[in-house]
């Protein structure tokens, strides 16, 4: 590619939408201005060495432009309240990991750069992201951020468990329900499934799974509001609410926060749960850890005995809803040049890799020339096979049209997980609970519009 030289203006033209040269590789280098400052906002997963090695990637950055980033976090519980808490008291980062329905909300608030021209030419040097995930970051025909990975879910289970009860293993919700029936022993604090609908991913993530395999949506194909109220959703919430009615879940199930679920599951308490790939994540650590060689060999039998199952499908496909991460710049960036570096530094294949060697599979890439710098790192097992085709499944919030502002606003709202608990905990009916969502949601659809 010929050398460009860089301005200010080009820079800044780029993020409205225009053409701007950034530090991709065979790209001129930008002149970032020597002490340029960055606050950097990732999420802190359960796997910590994949925080480590992203603050790492950042620091490389900042020392070969004689610059400063900042790293800070934002966890599983607070992904949505810390974002909007920094709206209001206009104290957003310079550049923020953004999360699935991220990007359509916080762009229709107006806090995003437009960074169409930038996503160009990182797919131009780097790659686009697949055509079900794509979308994810582009809003009414503008691109307000950049597509990094996917961490997915996957249906977890102990095989020994299932092998000897010779209970096949779930490929469907009704599968996994059945199977939990099969398996339960609750006088020996062991239960079928494990499964919260509490006001995190893995509540509001696995209810957006249940409801788009079974073929409900809250929009239409053109991102509309439509209604929920309909025989699919009713069989939903008969499965979202009869794994607590049949007492195939510890009782305390509907409080677990975001991380008791792998808790429950690593102690083995449970059977089955969704989760990411933290769990795997746990159970190597564990095993690097071990203190002797019977506790090596505890530790390794426990590793082989895990699997991590494709998550289940419904009567009308497997739609698994993700966190599909992004890198949106925001609007009260000061240096939006050094902002654009700094993303386009971070989704390098090189950087990637090295971020995902440290990922435990639970980072997977989007991006063509990532994905294929990181392919053989997916082939080491079955489990990692699965999560190397975490894209393949991967749904996003408004299906199955576009991801709206209205339709992050309903993720965001946990009308999908508070509705199960209207049955559960206040014993309304079904049909209650969802004339309940489909009001809320229509409230939310009549406020934003689209």
């Amino acid at each position: 590619m010929p050398d460009r030289r860089l301005s200010r203006r080009s820079l800044l033209a780029g993020a409205v939408g225009a053409s701007a040269a950034l530090a991709l590789p065979g790209m001129a280098a930008p002149q970032i201005k020597k002490g340029a400052s960055l606050r950097l906002w990732i999420l802190k997963t359960y796997v910590e060495p994949t925080n480590k090695a992203v603050e790492a990637a950042a620091q490389r950055w900042a020392q070969k432009y004689g610059a400063q980033v900042t790293v800070e976090y934002f966890t599983f519980e607070d992904m949505q309240t810390k974002y909007v808490a920094a709206i209001e008291n206009k104290n957003t980062p310079d550049v923020g990991q953004l999360e699935t329905g991220a990007p359509a909300r916080f762009a229709g608030m107006g806090q995003l750069l437009d960074l169409t021209g930038f996503a160009r030419q990182v797919e131009g040097e780097i790659g686009k992201a697949p055509a079900n995930v794509a979308p994810v970051t582009v809003i009414g025909g503008k691109t307000y951020a950049i597509p990094w990975y996917i961490m997915p879910a996957f249906w977890y289970v102990w095989r020994d468990e299932f092998e000897k009860k010779k209970v096949k293993l779930p490929a469907t919700f009704e599968e996994a329900k059945a199977a939990a029936a099969a398996l339960n022993r609750p006088n020996d604090n062991f239960y079928g499934l494990g499964q919260s609908w509490n006001r995190t991913a893995d509540g509001y993530g696995v209810m957006q799974s249940l409801m788009y395999s079974y073929g409900v949506g809250w929009a239409n194909k053109d991102g509309k509001y439509q209604s929920i109220k309909n025989a699919k959703m009713q069989q939903v919430m008969k499965w979202a609410t009869d794994i607590y009615k049949e007492g195939i879940q510890p009782a305390d199930t509907l409080t677990w926060t975001g991380s008791q679920n792998n808790e429950a599951f690593i102690a083995k308490k449970i059977a089955q749960t969704s989760n990411g790939p933290s769990i795997t994540f746990a159970l190597e650590n564990a095993l690097a850890k071990a203190t002797d060689a019977k506790d090596k060999k505890m530790r390794e039998e426990a590793l082989a005995n895990h699997v991590a199952l494709p998550h289940p499908g419904g009567p009308d496909g497997r739609r698994c809803w993700g966190l599909a991460l992004s890198f949106g710049i925001f609007k009260t960036a000061k240096d939006p040049e050094a902002a654009m570096s700094l993303v386009a530094h971070l989704l390098s294949p090189e950087e990637t890799v090295k971020v995902m060697n440290d990922s435990h599979g639970q980072f997977s890439p989007v991006l063509d020339k990532a994905r294929a710098a990181t392919r053989d790192y997916f082939n080491k097992n079955d489990n990692y096979r699965n999560f190397g085709r975490a894209a393949e499944w991967f749904v996003a919030t408004g299906w199955p049209g576009p991801v709206t502002a209205a339709a992050a606003e309903v993720q965001a709202s946990n009308v999908l997980t508070d509705a199960p608990a209207k049955v559960i905990i206040d014993k309304w009916s079904i049909d209650q609970a969802i004339d309940w969502a489909d009001k809320k949601i229509k409230e939310i659809y009549d406020t934003l519009g689209r």
